[in-house]
């Protein structure tokens, strides 16, 4: 398993900034430019490359198959999603409030769940959260952005 993370971690690093880059013509990807108000979902960029799915965008929806008892921040603003098959799911997205009004969210929705969360890892202004259930994971780094806080999410199956 520590294997599998320490594989996994780099791929969804590198994998997040591709939701974002256009589609080079090879790799069936497809883009829209769909404009639309405020809160509801934009989706610039939609592609399939080499079995990962991504999305950018704003107010994106919870990849298809997210696991449902990963707790979801209220108003989350989802602005990358990647799915990797037999691995899971990465998330880049924007919620009101500060880092520590987010991680305190997560705390205490993620034991609801079921979740143990591991100890933090001190990171100066940004924190990083790690849950365990059974075989999985989920780790969330907050960074405060302003009054809001920039989340990333990685959900390990």
């Amino acid at each position: 398993m520590t294997r599998l993370l320490k594989l996994a971690a780099p791929l969804f690093a590198l994998a997040l900034p591709l939701a974002a880059c256009g589609d080079s013509g090879n790799n069936g990807g497809e883009q829209n430019a769909d404009t639309s108000a405020n809160d509801e979902q934009i989706v610039v960029a939609d592609q399939n490359s080499g079995g990962i799915h991504s999305q950018a965008g704003a107010n994106l929806n919870l990849p298809a198959g997210f696991p449902e008892d990963v707790a979801h921040y209220p108003g989350l603003n989802i602005y990358g999603a990647n799915t990797i098959p037999n691995m899971g799911y990465s998330l880049a997205a924007l919620a009101e409030g500060s880092p520590e009004e987010v991680a305190a969210f997560y705390s205490r929705e993620m034991a609801a769940l079921g979740w143990t969360e591991a100890a933090p890892t001190p990171g100066g202004a940004s924190q990083m959260l790690r849950f365990e259930k059974g075989t999985r994971s989920v780790s969330i780094n907050l960074i405060p952005n302003g009054a809001n806080t920039t989340l990333s999410i990685t959900a390990l199956s």
